[in-house]
């Protein structure tokens, strides 16, 4: 996947969060995800969206960009918003 396919897919998962009223928090480090609540999840999600731009563009922070963008996935695929076939078709579009 391309920076700007990255790009492109984080801002409509950032578009959704916004329309939903979600404001972004880091979860706390000592939680797993299945001890947060879903306003948690999205809030994190919201937090990894908002803080994903900071290093996107760096090519020896690819990795990192990655993780964070499976990170959200994750937190949206938990509270139920989207399918992995939905995520998936993500990828690709």
């Amino acid at each position: 996947m391309d920076t700007q396919k990255i790009i492109e897919v984080v801002e409509m998962y950032h578009a959704d969060l916004i329309t939903h009223g979600t404001r972004p928090k880091r979860m706390e480090s000592s939680k797993t995800f299945k001890e947060l609540s879903e306003e948690e999840l999205l809030s994190h999600a919201m937090y990894l969206c908002e803080n994903i731009h900071g290093f996107i563009k760096d090519p020896e922070k690819r990795r990192k960009t990655g993780s964070h963008l499976t990170s959200i996935q994750l937190c949206l695929s938990f509270v139920g918003w989207y399918t992995l076939d939905d995520l998936m078709n993500h990828n690709r579009i």
